[in-house]
This record gives C-alpha cells, sequence and structure tokens, in this order.
C-alpha cells in the first residue's frame, strides 16, 4: 500500500453550497450533484474507454489511474472547504446515479487584482468551466445543458462573476457547440500554445460570455499561459 492510499481521504463537507442534487432536464433525465469519491471507480473506467477524453484535454494522463482521481477530487475537495461552494459536479440521469460525465467551475488567479470593471473600477470576478462527458453518452446535449446550468446558476448568479471563460482545440467542433449553446461568444479564434502532455503545439480558441455588456472590452490576455 502506497502511502497515499494508507492516508484517510480528505472529506467533503456535506454541507457546501450547491452540491445538488440539481434536475436539469427532464426529457432526457439529466441530473448533476457534487463528485463523490464513490464515483472514483466510474470515472477511471469512462476516462479510459479511448483517448477522446485525454486528446482532448491539456492535462489528463493515460492510462488514467485512481490515484489520479483521488487525487484531484481530494485537491477540489480542499478548495471547495475553504470556499464553502462545491466546484465540481457529476453528471447523471438519476440523483443518486452513475456518473456519465463532470464538470467544474474555477476562478482565473491570474486575473485576480490586475482586471477592473470598466464602469465601476472594482476588481473583476472571472470564472472558467472545463467538462467532459462519457463517450457511451455523447450527442445527447449532457455538456451543453451542464454548461448553461455552470454559467448562469452557478458562476453568474451564484458567485457572482463577471465574465465567464472557456477554451477548446479549434478544430475540436463538438466541444465550441456545447460552448455556444452555454451562451458564450468566440473571442480569440486562434491562439497556438505548446501542450506540454503532448510534446507539441496546438491551436485553441477561447470563448466568454459576459453578465454586462461593459466589461466586453476585457477579453482573453494572450501573453498569458492559457
Amino acid at each position: 500500500m502506497t502511502q497515499q492510499e494508507d492516508k484517510a481521504p480528505v472529506p467533503r463537507n456535506k454541507d457546501n453550497k450547491c452540491s445538488g442534487p440539481f434536475k436539469i432536464s427532464d426529457n432526457p433525465p439529466h441530473y448533476v450533484s457534487a463528485v463523490e469519491y464513490t464515483d472514483i471507480p466510474e470515472m477511471v473506467r469512462v476516462i479510459n474507454l479511448d483517448k477522446d477524453i485525454y486528446n482532448g484535454t491539456a492535462s489528463f494522463q493515460y492510462p488514467y489511474l485512481e490515484s489520479h482521481a483521488r487525487t484531484r477530487l481530494e485537491n477540489a475537495f480542499i478548495r471547495d472547504n475553504q470556499s464553502g461552494y462545491t466546484s465540481c459536479w457529476a453528471m447523471r440521469s438519476s440523483p443518486d446515479g452513475q456518473m456519465i460525465g463532470w464538470i467544474h467551475a474555477h476562478f482565473l488567479p491570474e486575473d485576480s487584482g490586475t482586471r477592473v470593471h470598466p464602469e465601476s473600477g472594482r476588481e473583476l470576478k472571472v470564472g472558467a468551466i472545463g467538462y467532459w462527458v462519457s463517450p457511451e453518452h455523447t450527442g445527447k446535449g449532457h455538456a451543453s445543458r451542464a454548461a448553461r446550468w455552470v454559467v448562469q446558476e452557478y458562476l453568474f448568479k451564484e458567485r457572482g462573476s463577471d465574465i465567464v471563460r472557456a477554451e477548446a482545440y479549434t478544430h475540436n467542433v463538438p466541444s465550441r457547440k456545447v460552448l455556444e449553446a452555454a451562451g458564450m461568444e468566440c473571442e480569440v479564434e486562434e491562439w497556438t500554445v505548446f501542450i506540454p502532455k503532448l510534446q507539441k503545439k496546438m491551436v485553441i480558441c477561447c470563448y466568454a460570455i459576459h453578465w454586462d455588456d461593459a466589461t466586453r472590452s476585457v477579453v482573453t490576455d494572450k501573453t498569458r499561459d492559457p
């Protein structure tokens, strides 16, 4: 047994706000609820079905191990327990059903203190989202519905974000359609970046949605790493 496997897992605070389950569709039935350690086996199985999820992200390893999933959840739970808000959800077909996808939200630290609202002068709050759906459940609108919910209900209404951003590989048309379905618009069509795990440069595009039109002049900073 490794040292990591031997230690007790970081618990998720069940009282964190926005944990769910939240019903976001009747037909097909679609719920989002906080990811749990019990989701790890299915999370690992799905991510290893093929390399689509690996190839579509900048960080996932392949093969994806239970230790990778556990570390991902522990880091998320530490941040969530500090903020008092859940930030990572499983997409499910029933309130306590098996995970069929993942979506998360976070805030961009590189914008903290450096971007201000053009009208009020207060510091901007810039959120971001990321997601994946099981290859067994793609093409059913799960990612689009979950993205809309996280953008509108969580980041805008609950957390008071001014802007929400997301990135996709320029050639990844399905992912781009998800962002557009969530109300986002492309603000950077082509940005060539180096992806360390692939050891090559890839072209990404950047999307954003604004709470009010006053912040539309605040665009993605291409001088930083995405």
